[in-house]
């Protein structure tokens, strides 16, 4: 079934559509009728100055048959009479001398819409003495030598000798009568093409808006149904027209609508694993906090104060450590919001690492494994946070001696490599499992602890520290990675761009 155009819609383009075709096509028309009048109105007056140039020579020649000498005596009231019906301007009659003899006004009745002003004087050009004045009749409606223009033709006598002049001025009247027709033309050229330029507007408007709009509507239905929560809804991409164009990025657009709604649902999911696991990491140091409390208080009623000091210390230990997590909680919260600003400082790398060597050097001599730096000569400087980056390293260094057994080495290097600085923290433990260095970074994994040498009851960490590594990482531009292969060993690996 065909699709219909409802062009009674208020909001339908079809309106503003035809609006703009009928301006176009009205300024397209009136335009070429205007240039084509303007072109050939040049052609139009010279006709019109050939016209009254030949009605003048008549009336020349009537007058020289009517009256035998150019006096008063001779214009009877017939002959002005008549005289009043040839030209829509003052008729002058002249001597030789350029002396008026008399004005013949147009008749009252004689021209539509022509009012005789019997107070125009007509004015003599300052052309009598011309040869051209004796022997032709002469047109100027422009008014390059009189205002208004004139016409002028000679009076001869019976014996053939020049005997006077007749002059029509000014001309407009008379120039406004030859080209009635052409002006008239012309305005009927114009209804007729606003008239076509509308009717072919509206024709073409709907044609052009049913054309337009079937694929628009398509569109809309396959966008709504999209905005209903039908992501894999596709639309048909025809032709290679902006239309298609669209429909593709449409298609690309529910695409990546569809991702956003999954990682919305995987986020939704890790936030709700996220405040359950902050809850259960809360809730029991707290618990346990209050339960050696709890003890203290037993113990110190019963009169047992190194047991109770023992228990006051046990608490202490709980809230540390429940101090700690909140801590890099907040860490954690700051580093991944975007408004947070590091600071940003000329950090040398070889100081870096070796205060980062330097302050884990004791804790790897403790479990018998040998802590080594190996920086690369001549490293520029990096600006960046280096409290941070200290913290990032030390974290490192942390996880590998927590990962490595006695008689191991854990090697700390740096390196420029491609306007890059990159920072590297490589044990001879016992490695990480593929499934594992997929989840490292998440929060509060603590890895298995079949690999770990140092106990979870001895371990203070948090759970938190690879993921806030890995975001400070992020916030300086580098990137933070894992290489490892089980049995063999593990390499951290810190990038971080040279600005």
């Amino acid at each position: 079934m065909a699709q219909t155009f409802d062009t009674s819609r208020p909001g339908t383009v079809f309106w503003r559509v035809a609006a703009v075709l009928i301006a176009v096509q009205l300024a397209t028309g009136i335009l070429a009728v205007a240039f084509t009048f303007w072109y050939a109105s040049d052609h139009q007056r010279a006709l019109a100055e050939v016209a009254i140039a030949a009605r003048l020579d008549a009336v020349a020649e009537e007058i020289e048959g009517r009256v035998s000498t150019l006096e008063a005596s001779q214009f009877t009231d017939v002959f002005r009479l008549d005289m009043g019906y040839r030209f829509p301007d003052p008729l002058a009659i002249l001597d030789l001398g350029g002396t008026v003899l008399d004005v013949f006004y147009p008749a009252q009745d004689a021209f539509e819409g022509v009012l005789p002003d019997e107070s125009v004087q007509p004015i003599i050009p300052d052309i009598l003495d011309s040869d051209d004045v004796l022997s032709d009749v002469l047109v100027d409606a422009s008014d390059a030598l009189l205002e208004g223009g004139y016409a002028m033709a000679p009076l001869f006598d019976e014996g053939g000798f020049l005997a006077g002049l007749v002059l029509v001025q000014p001309l407009s009247q008379s120039m406004d009568l030859e080209l009635m027709d052409t002006r008239a033309a012309f305005r009927r050229s114009l209804r007729t093409v606003g008239i076509l330029a509308i009717v072919m507007a509206l024709l073409l408007g709907a044609g052009m808006t049913w054309w337009m709009v079937r694929p628009l509507r398509s569109l809309t239905r396959s966008i709504s149904r999209i905005g209903d929560g039908q992501y894999d809804e596709s639309i048909q991409v025809k032709g290679n027209d902006e239309f298609s164009e669209l429909s593709s990025a449409i298609n690309v657009m529910a695409v990546r609508v569809a991702r956003s709604i999954e990682a919305l649902k995987e986020s939704d999911r890790l936030r709700r694993d996220l405040v359950a696991n902050v809850g259960h990491d809360l809730r029991t140091p707290l618990a346990a906090m209050l339960a050696h409390l709890e003890e203290a208080e037993r113990f110190n009623s019963e009169g047992r104060a190194k047991e109770a000091e023992d228990a006051v210390g046990q608490a202490a230990r709980q809230g540390s450590y429940l101090s700690a997590l909140v801590d890099d909680l907040f860490e954690l919260s700051r580093l991944e919001s975007q408004g947070q600003k590091l600071r940003q400082e000329p950090v040398p790398i070889g100081e870096l690492v070796a205060d980062a060597v330097a302050g884990n050097q004791g804790e790897a001599t403790k479990n018998g494994i040998s802590l080594l730096a190996d920086v690369a000569d001549g490293l520029p400087l990096l600006t960046a946070d280096g409290t941070r980056l200290l913290r990032v390293l030390n974290n490192l260094i942390s996880n590998a001696i927590r990962y490595t057994s006695d008689q191991g080495v854990i090697t700390v290097k740096a390196v420029s490599l491609a306007h890059q600085i990159v920072l590297s923290v490589t044990d001879t433990g016992v490695g990480i499992s593929a499934p594992e260095q997929a989840r490292m970074f998440d929060r509060y994994y603590r890895g298995e602890g079949a690999r770990t040498r140092v106990s979870d009851a001895t371990y203070k960490g948090t759970g938190l520290g690879l993921a806030i590594s890995r975001a400070i990482a992020q916030a300086h531009k580098g990137s933070l990675e894992v290489e490892s292969t089980p049995g063999e060993g593990t390499s951290m690996i810190l990038t971080l761009p040279v600005r």
